[in-house]
């Protein structure tokens, strides 16, 4: 290894195995019973596959969601991303129960 910069200066032999977790507030409305809307401050990429976590009145629910569509719209001002989500088909008995949480979240806010 020469040292410049043209040279590769580190190889991993075995490939590694991971995950990335990226926290972000979302503002959720459901569309569908299969498709959810969320708002975000950053845009997502069509056909990526994640794991949305709604949480409310002291629940956790996770879902499987794809990336159907994102485009950047307006709200009060500032530019938001709108995510189309598809829910994916091993979560939509879970996503019955995602009404639950959303409405107990709601009543929630609305009381304080």
């Amino acid at each position: 290894m020469s040292g410049r910069r043209s040279h590769p200066r580190f190889m991993v032999a075995t490939p590694w195995d991971g995950a990335m977790r990226v926290l972000r507030d979302v503002v959720i409305h459901r569309t569908d019973r299969e498709e959810l809307q969320a708002v975000s401050h950053v845009p997502a990429v069509a056909g990526e596959v994640m794991t949305l976590d709604l949480m409310g009145a002291g629940t956790t629910l996770g879902l499987r969601v794809k990336v159907v569509d994102s485009r950047p719209v307006m709200v009060e001002g500032s530019v938001r991303h709108r995510i189309r989500l598809a829910v994916l088909k091993g979560d939509t008995a879970a996503a019955g129960e995602m009404r639950n949480v959303v409405a107990s979240a709601a009543a929630a806010a609305e009381a304080l």
